[in-house]
């Protein structure tokens, strides 16, 4: 599970469009067009589609920034609204801010009309892990491609491309554009994601990574065992990472337990 996940799914629950007709025709008219994309940027695009939770992706061979194996680079369908093949090549620090930027944009383009939530994109310069497991700056762009004839959000595409400004700096630089007005909106999501983790969880995952047992952990925190175990679980289902050396990795990454 993403961190962010569950809130970014109740976003796209407002959008009720299971039971329109779409036309297959755009969808394949749009594949073309993230194919003909990374044909001239090098990079790699997505087409996320609401109506069957799938995604369609586009990846140009020079990629390598992504670090995608062979097997992922040659997909061309995933059968997710996210592209986790390359959230995981992310530094955790920048996916939890990406995915902040996401539910902000998702949250104010979802609520406007059909034709003025297509003016709007969703900007961010994130660190990406390549083949030889070096992080470099990706440029990363979301925005809304259509919507159904009813006017509910269908189509989101999604973009990455290596950044030509490669200085180590802190952020995302999370922005939102209305393209027509030319007006650009600065987010400040740094201190957002630092409250990813509760002060309990952030006070488990310390205990974790000295080393304590889930049964030490409780006798040292006076709670119970199931107590602790279910923290240990809302851990890595936040932190998008399969056990605990990996959330304490994650955490250190993310300066999530500095006192």
């Amino acid at each position: 599970m993403d961190v962010l996940q569950k809130e970014i799914d109740e976003v796209y629950a407002t959008q009720p469009i299971a039971d329109e007709i779409l036309d297959n025709g755009v969808v394949e008219q749009h594949q073309r067009f993230i194919h003909s994309l990374t044909e001239i940027n090098g990079g790699c695009a997505v087409i996320s589609d609401l109506s069957n939770r799938k995604s369609y992706i586009a990846v140009h061979p020079w990629a390598h920034f992504l670090g995608l194996t062979p097997e992922e680079a040659a997909l061309s369908v995933i059968d997710s609204m996210d592209e986790d093949c390359i959230y995981r090549r992310i530094h955790p620090e920048d996916l939890v801010e990406k995915r902040l930027l996401e539910y902000q944009f998702f949250q104010k383009t979802f609520s406007m009309s059909s034709e003025e939530r297509l003016k709007y994109r969703g900007r961010c310069r994130i660190r990406m892990m390549n083949e030889k497991g070096v992080y470099q700056y990706i440029d990363n762009l979301v925005q809304i491609m259509e919507n159904t004839p009813s006017g509910s959000v269908w189509l989101i595409f999604c973009l990455y491309t290596l950044s030509a400004d490669q200085r180590t700096e802190q952020g995302i630089y999370p922005t939102i554009t209305h393209m027509e007005r030319g007006e650009v909106e600065t987010l400040f999501l740094s201190e957002e994601h630092r409250n990813i983790l509760s002060e309990r969880e952030k006070e488990i995952l310390r205990c974790i990574r000295k080393g304590l047992s889930s049964k030490e952990i409780a006798a040292a925190l006076y709670i119970s065992v199931n107590t602790v175990n279910r923290h240990r679980q809302n851990i890595l289902e936040k932190l998008s990472v399969g056990n605990s050396i990996e959330a304490c990795r994650a955490a250190e990454l993310m300066k999530l337990l500095d006192l």
